[in-house]
């Protein structure tokens, strides 16, 4: 069979940006120096507008960090109309708390002074995670504008994001010690922080949202589901009542019967969900 059709472009191409590097940390003992990466999908050049970026950072307890292994699902962020960069930061093998704050905040700002180059407009930042990433994109949010965490190249850039999107995100990192289903992973608490949470307060507290929920009004978006054995959904719970107290536009989404890293948050009714909530808030 032969014939001749007419397209219509109905959405634009994408582009992937693989391992940019964005940043350069300490490595091997302090006695070199790393690289950190992120990965960008862009749309093709000539766009009229320019679009928000979801700053996405993958889980693996802080300790096992693959910023590439979630970039087939992220995709569907970028045909709604989104840029999407997933980002690295130095596991707690290498590095305790905040230096994963750090990274993320040196990442948004990398963007935000490249945003022409990906289209990004730099007031439209959202971040969003999960597990380990998750605690990490509400932490990030909830320190906008705290100058003690901006460390690192294009210091002249900001890292406020406008939007939090926190999947089955840790909180305090003693209470999900605590109160998990699983023993499993409390070791996990003990390398971001270089100390166990219960005997080391201060530290534990530096490392928890709540600590910090009375610092912005940034909205939240939190998805939590309702079988997590990892990160207790009454951690989500609490932080949803704490945001929505101080003043935070906020939606907690539990997902029946979802465990951690489900697929069920993977499905396209919850990132359609999760687009509608950060298109209102970016109005």
């Amino acid at each position: 069979m032969k014939k001749t059709i007419q397209v219509n472009m109905e959405r634009s191409g994408l582009w992937q940006d693989t391992n940019v590097t964005y940043a350069q940390v300490p490595g091997w003992l302090g006695h070199a120096t790393r690289d950190l990466k992120l990965t960008v999908i862009r749309h093709f050049e000539g766009q009229a507008e320019k679009m928000p970026v979801i700053v996405w950072f993958a889980g693996g307890g802080w300790m096992d960090v693959d910023h590439n292994v979630h970039l087939p699902n992220l995709v569907d962020f970028a045909r709604a109309g989104f840029v999407v960069a997933s980002v690295e930061y130095r596991h707690s093998n290498l590095a305790n708390w905040p230096a994963q704050l750090e990274d993320a905040k040196a990442a948004i700002r990398y963007l935000k002074a490249h945003a022409a180059t990906y289209q990004i407009d730099p007031d439209k930042v959202i971040v969003m995670g999960e597990s380990a990433g998750g605690h990490l994109a509400s932490m990030t949010a909830l320190t906008n504008g705290m100058s003690q965490y901006e460390t690192g190249a294009y210091l002249e850039q900001n890292s406020d994001v406008a939007v939090a999107v926190p999947w089955y995100g840790v909180v305090d990192p003693l209470s999900a010690k605590q109160n998990s289903a699983s023993d499993d992973f409390d070791f996990v608490y003990r390398n971001l922080l270089g100390a166990e949470p219960e005997e080391a307060p201060e530290l534990d507290q530096a490392a928890d949202p709540l600590s910090f929920v009375e610092k912005n009004q940034v909205p939240f978006m939190i998805l939590h589901g309702t079988k997590d054995e990892v990160v207790p959904l009454a951690d989500s719970e609490k932080l949803y009542e704490m945001l929505v107290k101080n003043g935070h536009p906020a939606d907690l989404i539990e997902l029946e019967g979802a465990a951690h890293m489900d697929e069920a948050y993977l499905q396209p009714e919850v990132s359609q969900m999760i687009t509608d909530f950060i298109n209102k808030q970016l109005k």
